[in-house]
């Protein structure tokens, strides 16, 4: 049977067990606009929402006495009746979110979407179920952090570094092997005692820029994500597009086998460094205030600069996005660097040239995978 994990959701979370429902439509077209703008008063839900003002207050109400609710009152009073204001309840459900990359593993623990702790642990070895003995270790750290149990958790998201094939399993990088053609979300479901959602690790990254990055206020960007590999996603109408297959912002299938070292990718880019004297080098310690004055760093960013170049203009005619982010694991300096000798394929017709979208650096730098992983239970049940 196909493994579905609201089926897996406890029974305290769901609005009623006979749909398996965490909330209604309606109930989640409201919670959304209450966590995009707290403290928004009751009587501005009205319109918005197109709901008359006692389907309004039903609902309101029904989410109160569920605990997911606080109402407080505006100091400054408008005519007529108050209008409480109206909050998430922070610590009506806390999320996980774990990412798997080549060398890392990290977690971030959210509240009802708010990111609450984080914890990077190695990735190392090629034992499947001891990397996840391991990461059910730092679960059940990051919880007594909170002084929370499992049953506070509404669901996991897991990102992994990879191709996305059938149902959740991945093809990953040569380190992941381990990890690939497997379906994880059981897996690591049954390890934890906790539903699993899992999906491709650039895209769960581009998810978190889009809600706490340079995208909230940019409905359509594109992000690519510089790990081990070179992958990315799209972000079209605020919410990642996946494509049919679930691989939409796979960049690096711009590159045939002969172009692969040539790609802006940073194992590419340790593998560089590493011929130059760096033996022992991993992707953390490119996280170098020093990092410029390396030997061979800055001619890595000469060999690559055609391959992003190429990249950014397939994104322009492809996607048409009015921001490309450039993120994943990728240090703030390298990133400066590519953005200034970015040229764009724009040819002059008729004297005027065409729009071309704008460069940015990643402002979600620490564990965005793991961030923006523990954004999909919440998507997939509540908001």
């Amino acid at each position: 049977m196909k493994y579905d994990p609201l089926n897996h959701v406890a029974a305290h979370f769901l609005r009623d067990t006979q749909s398996v429902r965490v909330a209604s439509r309606n109930e989640r077209d409201l919670l959304r606009l209450i966590w995009k703008s707290p403290g928004i008063e009751r009587s501005d839900l009205t319109e918005p929402l197109d709901l008359t003002q006692q389907s309004l207050h039903r609902i309101v109400a029904r989410l109160h006495e569920r605990g997911m609710l606080i109402f407080s009152h505006p100091e400054t009073r408008r005519p007529g009746p108050p209008s409480p204001e109206l909050t998430l309840r922070k610590d009506w459900c806390l999320t996980l979110g774990i990412s798997v990359n080549v060398g890392s593993i990290g977690l971030c623990l959210m509240g009802f979407g708010e990111p609450l702790e984080k914890m990077e642990i190695q990735q190392a070895g090629s034992s499947l179920s001891a990397e996840m003995q391991r990461i059910e270790a730092a679960v059940e750290e990051l919880l007594a952090r909170r002084s929370a149990k499992r049953r506070d958790v509404l669901g996991v998201g897991l990102a992994v570094a990879g191709h996305r094939m059938l149902e959740t399993a991945f093809n990953c990088p040569l380190p992941l092997a381990h990890w690939s053609l497997i379906d994880l979300a059981p897996l690591l479901g049954e390890q934890l005692g906790l539903p699993v959602w899992a999906d491709n690790v650039a895209r769960t990254a581009a998810l978190a820029e889009a809600i706490f990055g340079v995208g909230r206020d940019v409905a359509d960007f594109a992000y690519i994500a510089h790990l081990h590999g070179y992958g990315g996603g799209l972000v079209s109408g605020g919410m990642p597009f996946r494509g049919n297959f679930g691989n939409a912002g796979e960049f690096s299938v711009l590159f045939g086998r002969q172009d692969y070292e040539e790609r802006p990718a940073l194992g590419v880019l340790l593998e560089h460094l590493r011929a130059k004297g760096r033996s022992n080098l991993t992707l953390r310690d490119l996280k170098n205030d020093d990092l410029m004055d390396w030997d061979g760093v800055r001619e890595w960013i000469d060999r690559v600069t055609p391959a992003h170049n190429r990249a950014i203009n397939a994104i322009c005619a492809i996607f048409d996005p009015a921001l490309i982010v450039l993120g994943g694991e990728l240090p703030h300096s390298l990133a400066r660097m590519l953005i200034d000798r970015t040229e764009f394929n724009n040819l002059p017709r008729h004297g005027v040239l065409r729009d071309v979208p704008r460069l940015a650096v990643a402002q979600i730098i620490d564990a965005p995978g793991a961030i923006g992983a523990a954004l999909i239970p919440l998507f997939e049940t509540v908001l």
